[in-house]
């Protein structure tokens, strides 16, 4: 389930990044059969790698252990999950499937209905490993589900729920849109409101989702047993509380977990499956429990959403990173500004990759740092709970004997079950342990979030997205400026820019073509000659061009900021008189900028140089 979050999360980036266009084929019908073509040789690959590895178990039976059947069969799933995202891919920005679903009436006003047509296509993909994959699950799990499509519609029920957050974000989004509601639309303009729209609605989803999901998979009240009755009596003494204990069908019952879910204890539920409960005893069960009081002791859920937060803050800014920086490469900015929407789908399609990488750095890596970190956590809790470590170990070693699971195989978000019995163990010899990991754990999170804060901030407020958003606009005006040389608009644009940059040899260019094309722009006037006035690269200053260019700016418009350039010019060619009556005027005049224009009119008293505003 944890790999297919990742999955889906690059299937939605590879579908939304991707820029509508006809693709190979200008025939809905044609690519619909393109599409079953690819499924169809993705199902005869399913059943030859699975026949495969079957074949291989069955003719080493007795030197293939069943805890390797189970990392085997795990190694194909996740080749040919990856293989699935590739297919999903080539139907996506080969076959265009975006632009014939937006083709479809309605689709182009509800986001939701193409990214859900594409999601149920990657779905059935999915479906398709689990459908082949059953007999080689039965070789390894002792208690299989009898018939095989259970085994697929119980995997679809699982991962769905990966996907409500998702869906009930984006029919939000387009109930905004169409409702057209200005207030709500404005927020969604800016990142701040983007960020703090994504707060509340995680906030809201995480306390009131749950009661749902328990519907969804079809939970019920765990029936009164001697086993419930020990857990209930253990919650209380604990003081844990929650709403119910739930009898956790999904696979039957037959998968060998338990969980919590839920951020109040109003909509709190704790989930345990059949299998669970009968192979363990009623001090290993208590365990269990103890293991999943920790995850709320410790506040794990509320670091998750923090965690997704984080992401949410950095992408903002991290995206558009991207994209100037792709842009501002020759080859990349022609694929952009080509009239060949082929060509601008290629550009797209190579965005994608960096956000995909980006994807995994932050949730395989870095987010699965903290998910292992958090479960050693919990079942150093449940030691400290329980007095003891060995009902969570026979727990773990109970579980990894009779499903089937590797003890030595870990995943990106859990340590292997023998990395977790033996920290276990080093507890019993080292008490301090479990304080140890608890302060360390709580000094990666501190360094985690100053980090990412600093990062979110950098990437959305500070200096660097506006200079690649510069160099990403020079990069434009200059090709347009090779087929309109006369277009002095593009001149203006290249003026600002420089001039923002600091960049005043090429600013003065810019502002001297500017001139040359209409002799009596007053903006172009008035910051060309305040460049040769004031430029701290002696090549640039011109004192007398300056006065002249100043006065011809005065001439056409006698603004405060126009006047405080003449100012400045007849200063700096030594007329201190007229440099104090021209500021003085200025003065008289502004409405803003006052407290500058007095600083202005104190150094001509002076005859002091003031640094530059």
């Amino acid at each position: 389930m944890f790999n297919n979050i990742i999955y889906i999360i690059i299937v939605l980036v590879l579908f939304q990044f991707n820029y509508p266009v006809e693709g190979l084929f200008r025939s809905p019908i044609i690519s619909i059969f393109v599409i079953f073509l690819l499924w169809l040789n993705f199902t005869i690959y399913c059943r030859y790698r699975f026949s495969r590895l079957l074949g291989f178990i069955r003719g080493n039976s007795n030197s293939f252990g069943q805890s390797n059947v189970s990392s085997a069969y795990q190694s194909v799933v996740t080749k040919l999950s990856i293989l699935s995202i590739l297919i999903f891919a080539l139907c996506v920005y080969l076959l265009n499937l975006k632009y014939w679903l937006l083709k479809i009436p309605g689709f182009i006003t509800f986001s939701i209905l193409p990214s859900a047509v594409a999601i149920l296509i990657f779905f059935t993909f999915l479906a398709t490993i689990w459908y082949y994959g059953y007999p080689a699950y039965c070789a390894f799990f002792k208690y299989p589900l009898k018939k095989r499509w259970v085994y697929v519609v119980s995997n679809i029920k699982l991962n769905l729920p990966i996907l409500f957050p998702w869906a009930i974000l984006t029919v939000c989004y387009d109930l905004i849109t169409v409702l057209a509601w200005p207030s709500l639309k404005k927020a969604f303009e800016n990142e701040i409101g983007q960020f703090i729209f994504f707060t509340v609605f995680l906030i809201l989803l995480v306390i009131f989702l749950p009661p749902f999901i328990k519907y969804w998979w079809g939970c019920s009240s765990l029936p009164q047993t001697e086993k419930k009755e020990s857990i209930v009596n253990f919650l209380q003494k604990s003081g844990f509380k929650y709403r119910d204990i739930l009898r956790w069908p999904i696979l039957e019952g037959r998968m060998m977990t338990a969980g919590v879910m839920g951020l109040l204890s109003k909509f709190r539920y704790i989930l345990v499956t059949d299998s669970l409960l009968n192979i363990l005893s009623e001090e290993e069960l208590n365990a269990v429990m103890a293991h999943e009081i920790g995850h709320i002791k410790y506040k794990h859920i509320l670091f998750y959403i923090l965690f997704l937060l984080g992401y949410m803050a950095i992408s903002i800014g991290l995206f558009d990173v991207f994209f100037y920086v792709m842009a501002t490469h020759p080859w990349l900015f022609g694929l952009l500004s080509s009239q060949k929407e082929l060509q601008t789908s290629i550009f797209y399609s190579l965005f994608s990759l960096p956000i995909i990488l980006s994807v995994i750095l932050y949730f395989r890596y870095i987010m699965g740092f903290f998910m292992r970190n958090f479960e050693r956590q919990a079942d150093l809790y449940s030691v400290k709970l329980i007095g003891k470590p060995e009902p969570t170990i026979m727990s773990l070693e109970k579980i990894a004997q009779v499903s089937g699971q590797s003890r030595h195989h870990p995943s990106w978000h859990h340590f292997s079950i023998a990395e977790r019995v033996e920290f276990l163990w080093k507890s019993l010899q080292d008490p301090q342990l479990i304080k140890r990991h608890s302060r360390r754990l709580a000094l990666f999170l501190v360094i985690f979030f100053i980090l990412i804060t600093s990062l979110g901030y950098t990437l959305n407020f500070g200096p660097l997205k506006r200079n690649l958003e510069h160099i990403f606009l020079t990069h434009i005006l200059n090709r347009q400026l090779i087929e309109s040389p006369e277009n002095i608009e593009i001149y203006k644009g290249l003026a600002y820019i420089y001039q923002k940059r600091e960049n005043l040899s090429k600013a003065k260019w810019a502002y001297e073509n500017i001139l040359r094309l209409n002799p009596d722009d007053g903006l172009a006037l008035n910051n060309l000659a305040w460049i040769l006035a004031t430029a701290q690269d002696t090549t640039l200053l011109d004192y007398p061009k300056a006065l002249i260019l100043a006065k011809r700016a005065v001439g056409i418009e006698r603004s405060p900021t126009f006047l405080d350039t003449l100012a400045e010019a007849y200063y700096v060619n030594g007329l201190q008189d007229k440099a104090l009556q021209t500021i003085k005027e200025a003065l008289e005049n502004a409405s803003k900028n006052r407290k500058y224009l007095v600083s202005q009119l104190e150094k001509f008293k002076k005859g002091q140089a003031l640094p530059r505003r």
